[in-house]
């Protein structure tokens, strides 16, 4: 028998639980519900980045055969098409960028609203327009809302610790400029939402999210309903990666057609729509300095960012505070500064992009260190350890660290990738960075709680059902949920079946972000397994002759601690404890709530290193080796944890080396899979894995957050890999396309014949 306080299932390679029907194309998207008497709905959009609407007419389109519906902005009074309430369902007068809402209808199928849409007629008064931040910031340039001069919706400077004085105080200053593009998320599902509100007091809603329960907060007063008469349906999630945190125009237009019809409706974003629709990272200008002693101590960093939030910035604005503070999760600073600009363009509005925005500024901040560790003639990783921070370092803005594993990630992967024998070393154009990173596991403080709760409900036959709100949006988070229940009852996680995504039958949950589940969720699962398993050891505890804190539940077995030749089946006790004298059912209920003291209370860390080579002929960047050591707390399912790595890896290489979103005059150029570039499954590199275990004290079983953690390092690394392939030349545009890379190598050229000349 195993010893009472080893662990069975944790740290076991857990197939996912859904796997069967994921390969199988048995899953449910929101593309695939079918109601009885659905419509197609479909969203009629500007064609003018900036624009006056002088008429619409939609006489013809309501009087074609087969259209149920036409809507406008006189149909939407008083409704905000967003989560923060800045964004209109539709244009009531003024286009403020190409692909505006401007008015919506429902038919029988498609092709019949298709037809509608173009029977739609709206005249404009063409206005000049601003496409991009440089535009937008010239003195008299066109304003995309009149009642924000300069074009500036918020100006915030974030100060953390002693700045100013660190800064005095230092030997050297560093500064260094890097531009981020405009991407897109491109999830694996595009944006669908089906609704039907045929009754007054019930809208029922089918759709991919992060969050049920915040659509929820905002779709419920919009349409002067209770939370509860709303139900969030998202079923299976194809994908978020930030892009998915909540309510967005079309979601309001597909409840406004279905209550306008009394029929449900479905709208799905095809084609070029979908890069409308999806809210992901704008551009982003960012001037970074530094302040360091002689010996190589980093004291302070002051970060000027101007970030493009498109025609309604609000979620830029408040979520901006993101891009600086992470410079302080690794190095313990005595200063760190943030100015951060959100500026309005005629574009779409934006949001965040995977790795939120700090991706590309710690893409940025790593090649400043290795420029930093050059310039002193220090090893990068070196430098790296000498200021990385240690366990319970409290941050500047109060976070404290409980456990931290990021100097030991450092020497695995110095040790692992062989980093002695080949930074310095490396072939010309061949090149060998690191980085480093941290993120935060919860979203204490951005609402009003960060709650997670939990049903377990134990069938007679032994077979366990958990409830819970968290959505799966593809990276096994209720194959983890199960695994943990597991766990806590001694039984196969096989035996673990999840019920999820459906508001009226699942407890709270604020939703899959900010790295929240395995911590918030995964404690409040169990906790709730915790008590299932209480109501069970109390029959067990009289059957076995025994107290009920001598027992361990363990391989699907009930053992007495000091007597473990004495042992019941658990299903056998599930059983007797349904159809004894009392007749107990067994449920259990479970919450978590981070201790408010601590903000967030978990911190992953992680370091790597990435190897690469350039073509110098075509300015070509192939990746062919990441060497990752990611600080977790405890693994919970390495095969789960290793597949997020590489997802990682690959998406953070992606956006420093491929994606980009093209456009002219406010049209987007490459809205498609076919356009968008991005890697190939052959342009992998190899991957190899180290999961640090340092047993965080709030996690469930130690366990801390793999999900974001591991793409902010990695794209700190492959841009320093790449600075290095180009003799320390500091790459100043994510992404690093061809066409930059081939420029930095003439500029590369030009100084090495200049200063051979000398």
């Amino acid at each position: 028998m195993p010893a009472k306080d080893a662990l069975n299932v944790i740290g076991t390679r857990q197939p996912r639980l859904d796997g069967p029907e994921k390969c199988s194309g048995k899953s449910i998207f929101g593309d695939d519900v079918v109601l009885p008497g659905m419509l197609c709905g479909k969203i009629l959009r500007s064609s003018h980045a900036h624009a006056r609407i002088l008429s619409i007419d939609t006489s013809k389109a309501e009087a074609l055969p087969g259209v149920k519906a036409v809507i406008t902005a006189a149909d939407s009074e008083g409704i905000m098409g967003t989560r923060r309430g800045q964004e209109p369902v539709f244009c009531k007068d003024i286009t403020t960028y190409k692909g505006e809402e401007i008015a919506a209808v429902a038919a029988l199928d498609e092709v019949t609203a298709e037809k509608a849409l173009r029977l739609i007629e709206v005249e404009y008064e063409e206005l000049p327009s601003v496409e991009n931040m440089r535009r937008a910031r010239i003195k008299g340039a066109p304003q995309v809302h009149p009642d924000k001069p300069g074009n500036i919706w918020s100006d915030v400077v974030d100060t953390y610790g002693e700045p100013d004085e660190a800064f005095a105080e230092a030997d050297l200053i560093y500064e260094e400029k890097l531009n981020a593009s405009v991407t897109h998320n491109l999830f694996a599902e595009f944006h669908v939402a089906v609704v039907d509100f045929s009754l007054p007091d019930k809208l029922t809603l089918w759709t991919p999210t992060q969050t049920a329960l915040l659509m929820q907060h905002a779709l419920a007063p919009a349409f002067g309903l209770s939370i509860s008469q709303v139900q969030i349906i998202h079923l299976n999630t194809g994908g978020a990666f930030s892009g998915r945190g909540g309510t967005r125009p079309h979601h309001y237009i597909a409840a406004l057609l279905s209550r306008e019809t009394r029929r449900p409706v479905k709208i799905f974003a095809a084609g070029d729509e979908e890069f409308l629709v999806c809210r992901a990272l704008g551009e982003n200008h960012y001037k970074i300095r530094a302040a360091v002693n002689k010996d190589g101590t980093l004291k302070a960093f002051d970060m000027d960012a101007d970030m493009d939030g498109g025609a309604f910035p609000a979620e830029v604005g408040y979520f901006g505070w993101m891009a600086g503070l992470c410079n302080s999760w690794v190095f313990p600073l005595k200063g760190n500064r943030l100015r951060r600009r959100v500026v309005m363009t005629n574009t779409r509005p934006h949001f965040l992009g995977h790795g939120g925005m700090m991706l590309s500024t710690n893409s940025a901040i790593m090649q400043l260190c290795s420029k930093i560790a050059k310039s002193l003639d220090r090893d990068p990783i070196d430098f790296l350890l000498q200021n990385a921070i240690d366990p319970g370092h409290k941050g500047l803005s109060g976070e404290v660290f409980a456990s931290c594993g990021l100097k030991e990630c450092l020497e695995t992967v110095r040790r692992e990738s062989g980093w002695e024998d080949k930074y310095g070393k490396l072939p010309e154009y061949h090149g060998i960075g690191v980085g480093i990173g941290a993120m935060a596991a919860g979203a204490k403080g951005a609402f009003k709680h960060d709650t997670s709760a939990a049903l377990v409900k134990i069938g007679e036959d032994g077979f366990v059902t958990v409830f819970t709100g968290i959505p799966d949006m593809g990276q096994g988070t209720h194959t983890t949920m199960a695994m943990i229940a597991a766990e806590v009852l001694g039984i196969d996680a096989n035996h673990v079946q999840m019920v999820a995504g459906d508001t009226d039958i699942t407890p709270i949950d604020i939703g899959a972000f900010a790295q929240r589940g395995t911590i918030q969720t995964g404690n409040a699962v169990r906790n709730a397994a915790l008590d299932a398993r209480d109501q069970l050891a109390k029959n067990a505890a009289s059957l076995l002759e025994t107290s009920e804190d001598n027992l361990i539940f363990k391989a699907g077995k009930i053992f007495v601690a000091d007597a473990p030749e004495k042992s019941l089946d658990f299903a056998k006790v599930v059983y007797g404890t349904l159809h004894n004298d009392e007749g107990r059912y067994t449920m259990g209920r479970g919450f978590y709530n981070s201790p408010l003291e601590f903000k967030t209370t978990s911190w992953s860390f992680g370091a790597q290193v990435a190897e690469v080579s350039i073509d110098p002929e075509i300015g070509q960047v192939t990746v062919h080796r990441v060497t990752v050591a990611h600080d977790l707390g405890r693994t919970i399912n390495p095969l789960a944890c290793e597949g997020q790595i590489d997802g990682q890896v690959y998406s953070a290489m992606s956006q420093i080396l491929y994606e980009e979103v093209l456009s002219d005059d406010g049209l987007y150029l490459n809205p498609s899979r076919l356009e968008y570039k991005m890697p190939r499954t052959y342009e992998m590199p190899e991957i190899t894995h180290h999961l640090i275990e340092t047993i965080d004290p709030y996690g469930p079983f130690g366990a801390k957050e793999i999900g974001e953690g591991p793409i902010v390092t990695a794209g700190g690394a492959i841009a320093s890999a790449v600075s290095d392939a180009l003799g320390g030349m500091y790459m100043h545009q994510v992404p690093m396309t061809p066409m930059r890379i081939l420029r930095a190598i003439k500029v590369k050229e030009y100084l090495e014949a200049a200063e051979a000349a000398a």
